[in-house]
């Protein structure tokens, strides 16, 4: 039984944890763009002068050093959870006993094992726990996956991103991918999991074992066996020389080829471009949408819809848990070829 804060009216009393770029660049911004939805309260991080600025800055009132001084201080409906990856699974867990609901940035956890503490804590909290991906959110996303159905029988996936890191693309420093191997695979290509995973869905294909891996703290790649014979290949690859951020989704089926194109994921409203190319009457026939309209400014307010008992969550700590399942797999058989 999910509690709901339907009751109530006015916007959502929220806590952030973690004070780094996506906070400072995404989410801050938008949650005071959104201030009929949500009310930011509290933010927590170790440096105290980053927390401090951020705060001032924001015209949030309460900082603290961590996450439990936060929960401790109470007073939240909800927390968003941008904090190192490895330390994702305790605050959303301690999050969820102090009776709050969580939007979490994704991978939702290191581990399966982790995942379903998160699962377990969440059930018997009756709370909500949706994990961001963005790209769900986005409408171009939205109509490719609204484009399939289980009569577009699958016959090849491709992703593959090219990223010029933090310092080429913004112009700040910080890793593209944080935690080395770990973090290409569990940080990089989880976006790419999330979102293939879900068009699968829709074709009622699933991804099978992972048939090899490879890669290293700048590259991260696998091919991916699926149920109906079909594969899916991945890459990550860090390349600065590349001077723009480009992440491209291709699904090749029966009824023609969908592409997807993601253009730098901070840089709000950045277009999404989706194409359906297929055989028509008078030759190939190309469907093209672009959306401006920004996927981040969505998660939030579907975040808003699910803890206000408005909607179902779209993509909750399940999905999470099979996508770090996915990605450890992915790792053991990488693992594999390093040591082949």
């Amino acid at each position: 039984m999910i509690k709901s804060l339907a009751v109530r009216s006015g916007p959502l009393t929220v806590g952030v944890v973690g004070a780094g770029l996506i906070v400072q660049v995404v989410h801050l911004p938008l949650l005071g763009r959104l201030r009929e939805l949500f009310r930011v309260a509290a933010i927590a991080d170790p440096d105290g002068s980053v927390r401090a600025e951020v705060a001032a800055r924001h015209g949030i009132a309460s900082a603290h050093e961590d996450h439990r001084a936060l929960l401790d201080a109470g007073g939240l409906d909800a927390l968003l959870v941008c904090s190192p990856d490895a330390t994702h699974a305790q605050v959303v867990v301690d999050a969820l006993e102090a009776g709050v609901h969580v939007l979490v940035e994704k991978p939702l956890c290191l581990t399966p094992e982790e995942g379903e503490w998160i699962v377990g804590a969440r059930d018997r909290s009756g709370l909500i726990v949706q994990v961001a991906y963005m790209k769900r959110y986005d409408p171009a996303v939205e109509a490719l996956l609204d484009d399939l159905s289980p009569a577009s029988t699958v016959r090849h996936v491709t992703t593959a991103t090219f990223d010029p890191g933090m310092r080429a693309a913004f112009g700040v420093d910080g890793p593209a991918s944080g935690g080395g191997v770990e973090g290409a695979f569990l940080g990089a290509l989880v976006h790419d999991v999330n979102l293939v995973s879900a068009a699968l869905a829709r074709c009622e294909v699933a991804a099978g074992r992972v048939v090899d891996a490879f890669g290293d703290a700048g590259c991260a790649g696998a091919t991916v066996a699926l149920d109906n014979g079909a594969r899916w290949t991945a890459v990550w690859l860090a390349l600065p020389g590349a001077g723009a951020f480009r992440e491209q989704v291709a699904l090749y089926a029966g009824d023609g080829v969908r592409e997807l194109v993601f253009g730098a994921p901070y840089a709000l409203h950045e277009p999404t471009v989706y194409r359906h190319l297929r055989a028509g009457g008078a030759g190939a026939v190309t469907t093209t949408r672009t959306s401006w309209r920004e996927a981040y400014e969505h998660q939030l307010r579907h975040f808003h819809a699910v803890v206000t008992g408005a909607s179902p969550c779209r993509t909750p700590a399940e999905e999470g848990v099979a996508d770090v399942r996915l990605l450890n797999d992915m790792l053991a058989a990488r693992a594999a070829w390093a040591a082949a």
